[in-house]
């Protein structure tokens, strides 16, 4: 269910993320019942506008309700057959609870403390996680990529060292008020299997290890727009040679159709030990087993019509 966790990912971050009646119900079977069941996915306002479903070119008309039905009924206009009538389970909708999102992302990296909003729908404080001989806070944040994003990246604050878990892309370093935080994707350290939603703390705790280090080799060069620009060019190979280590892997994957057939082929092709379980965060990353073997990754994730702000003319 690799492509549900991809689904969550790529629409928590935009800022009113909708789902029709007819998405939700083409998901593969049992995933909007996991989210709702978690409290995720949630019923919202009726759809106002929904198309046509009498005509090919599925035209999208206002939402009339008859007057004094009981129950209720409601129709659209339609240039062919005059009037379509509506069911009323077609015009729900369906939109994420982010504070639900948040519990889910606490729990499962064993986080202490309760998570708390600090901007509702924008910023939450996760808890704390152990780091090294002491804490670190964990913040979940969604929207970086918004007009508004600087006014987000200050309650991460100017002092501390936070863990910033975002669902989208890494925002540029000036929106932060001081020294910028370690951001990391949470498609990069959440997967779910039948049990639930489970975290790699360990791959968590590296990738946060990796992004103080080159934070730090920055601090070292502040006057020098040379050296800067070095290690800016570090960091951004570092993510890329991330990226490609699990293109590798997936490959493998998609080859063999096993964990334990690709780790093997790879430790004798490297010359290194590859580990199934290493092979499957990589599958996970990509968007699961299914979406792999079908060629989809989790980074081609696109916002279906349905997903964008509501009452937008496009079709359902």
């Amino acid at each position: 269910m690799g492509d549900l966790l991809s689904r969550l990912w790529a629409c928590f971050d935009s800022s009113e993320p909708l789902f029709s009646a007819r998405e939700v119900a083409s998901w593969p079977d049992g995933q909007a019942q996991w989210l709702q069941e978690r409290g995720v996915l949630c019923a919202t306002t009726s759809a106002s506008r929904v198309g046509c479903s009498c005509c090919p070119s599925g035209h999208v008309e206002d939402v009339l309700e008859v007057p004094d039905a009981d129950p209720p009924r409601f129709f659209i206009a339609c240039p062919e057959s005059v009037t379509v009538e509506v069911d009323s389970e077609a015009l729900r909708q369906w939109t994420i609870d982010g504070d639900a999102v948040a519990s889910l992302i606490a729990a499962a990296l064993g986080l202490q403390g309760r998570p708390t909003p600090i901007e509702s729908g924008r910023v939450w404080r996760l808890g704390t996680t152990r780091w090294q001989q002491t804490s670190r806070e964990v913040l979940l944040a969604r929207g970086l990529g918004a007009e508004d994003a600087a006014r987000i990246a200050a309650h991460a604050g100017q002092a501390g060292r936070p863990i910033v878990l975002i669902s989208g892309q890494e925002p540029p370093s000036h929106v932060w008020p001081g020294r910028p935080p370690a951001c990391v994707a949470l498609s990069r350290v959440m997967s779910q299997d039948a049990t639930g939603l489970q975290a790699d703390v360990v791959l968590l705790h590296d990738l946060v290890q990796k992004a103080d280090e080159l934070q730090a080799q920055v601090e070292l060069v502040p006057l020098d727009p040379a050296g800067k620009k070095r290690v800016l060019r570090r960091q951004a190979q570092a993510a890329a040679a991330s990226h490609q280590q699990d293109e590798v892997l997936v490959g493998a994957y998609q080859a063999c159709h096993s964990y334990r057939e690709a780790a093997k082929v790879l430790s004798a092709r490297l010359k290194t030990k590859i580990t199934k379980d290493k092979v499957k965060r990589a599958v996970d990353r990509a968007g699961g087993p299914s979406a792999v073997i079908n060629g989809v990754n989790s980074n081609s994730v696109v916002r279906t019509v349905a997903s964008h702000r509501r009452d937008k003319g496009g079709r359902f």
